[in-house]
């Protein structure tokens, strides 16, 4: 292969990637157009609602549970305890009434502090 054989290849190779003048026309023509905001404004958009979805989904999910607490009152004398609650009912405890419970259910947390 000869110089001369080589530069014809080059000169083919240039010409056939060499872009004509009418695409850089419109590539150049696109890149100087002013850009329209309103994709900008949507993308915006979509980001807010987002952001407000997600806080009111954390909000539902994350929320504290609204159970009413009642108290109860209870009270040592000797072996026995007596507990009073909220509606007025009492149940007395003692190491005889093992197996005795009021009609509904009830839910007791003693600390070893709370005992006289």
């Amino acid at each position: 292969m000869s110089h001369q054989d080589g530069n014809e290849y080059e000169q083919r190779l240039r010409a056939a990637f060499e872009p004509d003048t009418e695409a850089v026309n419109r590539v150049v023509a696109a890149a100087m157009r002013p850009r329209s905001n309103r994709s900008t404004v949507l993308c915006v958009a979509a980001a807010f609602l987002l952001a407000g979805a997600i806080i009111v989904w954390l909000l539902l999910t994350l929320r504290p549970s609204t159970v009413k607490a009642e108290s109860v009152r209870l009270e040592y004398v000797g072996e026995v305890a007596l507990l009073e609650f909220p509606d007025g009912s009492c149940l007395v405890l003692t190491p005889d009434s093992g197996g005795q419970a009021r009609s509904a259910p009830l839910n007791l947390i003693i600390f070893g502090a709370d005992r006289p």
